[in-house]
């Protein structure tokens, strides 16, 4: 009998294999019914952008009025806000319900606590009658543990070198592992732009027969006190972030929409993709002075995400990530367009020290990064502070800045 969440979660966080495997979450879906047969869902894959397309996705949903179940990883907050429901967390009541409900199988299955998760919020989304459900991948796609549904439509963002050493050593071996969410007879959207990725997809999809729709790329891209930019037969929709890239996200879930066939009009897929929020993705939390947090966490994300900040005046960036990234790389890119960059530290088993991330590089260590954040707040008057590097430091100092009573 579990009394909180936490007493599951410590009784399970062991059950970890080292081989990515879906086999043992398929029997336990079986022997509770098979509940991800009893709903209409959305997969989606990708590198980057799938928590912007999931959210983007989800708003429009929302604007039409249907009841919208999100699976999104990692938690930002805590673990109950990877499942959610019109955008409100599972309870710690119905956490711990399905926990003493399921927790004897799981740990018979010797299921992960992510494949516990995954288990319990396809059970939560049918007893709460979600009318679809958005599950975006947690790693790769084909042995992922959401890979074990039917969807109505397959979502891959984009192709990007990341999780090496599950996924492959190459863009193409990674697509490869990505194009598994694939199903028959069921639409692959992408934005990936990548001839080979691209061809990857296709014969996946021409194998499947299943329709491959390749996104366009946006037009007309523009910032002003929020993003513009055109999509085919959409023009001047409007998006409440600064970011550019979210363009090619917010471009992405029109595609992903109009696959459902469920007639939602183009007015409320304007007023879904205005109204979008998603924590942490180019979000400004922080005015006086001005405080933006973003996800990016890998060379394709940081690109992107210097696109978007290389015209903002006096930019300071607070910068740390997890050891097995990239790191060198993406902080030269982001060098380029600030020469006020803190390293800093945090608390996670995979996070790297500010020393190896710093390196020879021209920028300032401050290995506590509450301090840091502290002191770089006193010094920038009017500039713009810029945190990024790992979505799990940003879980963090959101909550410290959210806990100061500064959040937006």
């Amino acid at each position: 009998m579990y009394n909180t969440s936490q007493e599951f979660i410590d009784a399970i966080k062991l059950l970890r294999r080292d081989v990515l495997t879906k086999d043992a979450l398929i029997e336990a879906l079986q022997e509770i019914g098979n509940p991800q047969d009893q709903l209409s869902c959305i997969h989606i894959a990708g590198t980057n952008g799938k928590g912007s397309t999931t959210s983007t996705i989800y708003s429009i949903l929302k604007e039409a009025g249907y009841k919208v179940g999100t699976f999104t990883s990692p938690s930002l907050s805590t673990h109950h806000d990877m499942i959610c429901i019109n955008q409100k967390p599972i309870s710690e009541e119905d956490f711990v319900r399905y926990a003493n409900s399921y927790g004897d199988l799981c740990i018979r299955k010797e299921l992960s606590f992510f494949e516990a998760q995954v288990l319990i919020m396809f059970a939560y989304f049918v007893e709460q009658q979600v009318d679809i459900a958005i599950v975006e991948v947690g790693l790769g796609g084909i042995d992922d543990a959401t890979n074990v549904m039917i969807p109505k439509v397959s979502v891959i963002t984009n192709i990007g070198l990341d999780h090496l050493d599950y996924l492959g050593d190459s863009k193409v071996a990674i697509a490869h592992a990505k194009a598994g969410i694939v199903k028959s007879g069921v639409p692959l959207v992408t934005m990936e732009q990548n001839p080979e990725c691209l061809d990857v997809f296709r014969k996946t999809c021409e194998k499947l027969g299943s329709p491959l729709i390749c996104c366009e790329k946006p037009e007309n891209i523009y910032v002003d006190s929020c993003l513009h930019f055109d999509y085919k037969v959409y023009k001047n929709i409007e998006e409440n972030t600064l970011a550019k890239y979210q363009a090619y996200n917010a471009s992405l879930a029109i595609e992903t929409i109009e696959q459902l066939k469920m007639d939602i009009d183009s007015q409320t897929i304007y007023r879904g993709i205005k109204n979008m929020r998603w924590p942490a993705r180019f979000e400004l939390v922080k005015e006086h002075p001005r405080v933006i947090l973003d996800g990016a966490h890998n060379e394709e994300g940081i690109a992107a995400l210097v696109e978007s900040v290389k015209d903002i005046p006096n930019l300071h960036i607070l910068f740390t990530a997890l050891a097995d990234k990239p790191n060198h790389s993406m902080l030269e890119s982001l060098c380029e367009v600030s020469s006020n960059i803190t390293v800093c530290e945090f608390d996670h088993i995979r996070a790297d020290k500010a020393v190896n991330i710093a390196a020879n590089y021209p920028v300032r260590i401050i290995p506590d990064w509450k301090q840091a954040y502290d002191i770089m707040i006193t010094e920038i008057k009017e500039g713009t502070l810029l945190i990024c590097g790992s979505l799990y430091f940003l879980s963090q100092i959101r909550a410290y800045i959210v806990s100061q009573g500064e959040e937006l």
